[in-house]
């Protein structure tokens, strides 16, 4: 049967079932419902009916399913199901074209929930293999060592650990034979407020390596009473751009960083230290404001005199956050310098790269803020490490990692 045909068949019903509808009741009940029906299809097994009426559909049926029904029957001649239903904008489909209509409905549905599964084992495969770590090397060089220094990155644990007390992940640093470690913030989660979590680690690291401990902004929201920008720091101490003391910031009591250097890590908070390495001569500087207002305003004077003294040394530059190495254009930030925060972007996308951050939004990277990996910083490599945190679920294609940096003469 052609469109044409279906259409004038159902026409010629449509006129006749409101014909015999008008006779079978009142007059009143007739101008109410008479334009509210109109008969949409008819199979082997029913006839629908669809409503179109202002008054609820419950209502049309409980005054007029029952003599739709009588005159349908009456007029084909059989005692089909009469099926009522709200009308919808499918106008001139056939019947073939309304079950293609339905199929294609299944099919969607079939595909959505197929995606939600999909999902949902993408989610369950990510979680149980962040359970484990990866390592991820790179090789950087300078003219300065005359033979490899090995440093090696923690960031962003969060208090997750990997075994009894991190037994893994320390058993796999001491197998690197690191000659520097460097802790680049949030090792503890403001959340939990469990120190003696990064203490104890803490003394297991220094007694691998030298090793240093940077403040991450869970580390800040622990210890410090105000967020660790140049507004709220100058209305803490009553500061002005003419009287302002960085050195007030620094003596603040901090009992963690007691804690910490009991054990032997050093914590550096706009500060350098320097070790011997080998034959050659390191400074570690570790940055305590790191927000972008403040970094120049609360470390000029500490950070210009690492940068600028002792010019031969190897300079290794140790942030929480990559904000001001986006922000400022220096001349000089060291020979390496190593950041996290970021968590690697938590979902990263094939060819897209990281999905998502707190401050660069979605795809981030593509907005030349510094997310994952290896970038260059003034002419020298940035590390941005995707952080060892473990819990989320959401972590996808985005594995928690140990960074390890070879630095090399050539």
């Amino acid at each position: 049967m052609d469109k044409k045909t279906w259409i004038e068949e159902m026409e010629n019903l449509q006129e006749q079932v409101k014909e015999l509808f008008r006779e079978s009741v009142t007059e009143d009940v007739y101008h109410l419902w008479a334009d509210t029906f109109e008969i949409a299809e008819v199979d082997e097994k029913e006839i629908t009916v669809t409503y179109h009426g202002e008054p609820s559909i419950q209502e049309f049926k409980k005054v007029c399913k029952e003599v739709l029904q009588s005159c349908i029957c009456s007029i084909t001649g059989d005692g089909k199901k009469v099926r009522i239903s709200k009308k919808r904008d499918y106008p001139f489909l056939t019947p073939k074209m309304k079950k293609n209509l339905r199929a294609a409905k299944f099919f969607v549905i079939g595909m959505a929930f197929a995606c939600v599964a999909f999902a949902i084992i993408l989610i369950m495969c990510n979680y149980i293999g962040n359970r484990n770590f990866r390592e991820t090397f790179y090789s950087v060089s300078s003219l300065k060592v005359d033979s490899r220094v090995r440093v090696i990155q923690l960031s962003d644990l969060h208090g997750c650990s990997y075994g009894k007390n991190n037994a893994k992940l320390l058993s796999r640093i001491e197998m690197l034979e690191p000659d520097i470690i460097i802790c680049s913030g949030d090792i503890v989660d403001s959340v939990k407020d469990d120190t003696d979590y990064a203490v104890n680690l803490g003394q297991k690291l220094a007694e691998i390596a030298p090793s240093y401990y940077i403040y991450g902004n869970n580390e800040v929201e622990d210890i410090y009473d105000v967020p660790l920008n140049e507004k709220a720091l100058d209305e803490k101490f009553g500061f002005n751009k003419e009287n302002r003391d960085p050195t007030k910031l620094l003596k603040l009591s901090d009992g963690f960083e007691k804690e910490l250097e009991r054990t032997g890590i050093k914590v550096l908070k706009n500060e350098k230290d320097t070790i011997q390495v080998k034959t050659m001569t390191v400074d570690v500087y570790g940055v305590l404001t790191s927000n972008p207002s403040a970094f120049w305003s609360y470390s000029e004077e500490n950070f210009m005199d690492y940068i600028y003294e002792d010019t031969d040394n190897l300079k290794i530059t140790a942030i929480h956050e990559p904000f001001i190495f986006e922000e400022f254009d220096h001349d000089f930030w060291g020979d390496l310098m190593v950041c996290g925060h970021t968590h690697g972007g938590v979902i990263r996308v094939p060819v897209l790269g990281p999905l998502v951050t707190h401050e660069g939004g979605l795809f981030p990277e593509r907005k030349d803020y510094f997310v994952y990996g290896r970038y260059d910083a003034a002419g020298k490599p940035l590390i941005v490490s995707g952080g060892l945190e473990n819990s989320n679920i959401f972590r996808i294609n985005n594995q928690p990692e140990l960074v390890v940096i070879d630095i090399n003469k050539f």
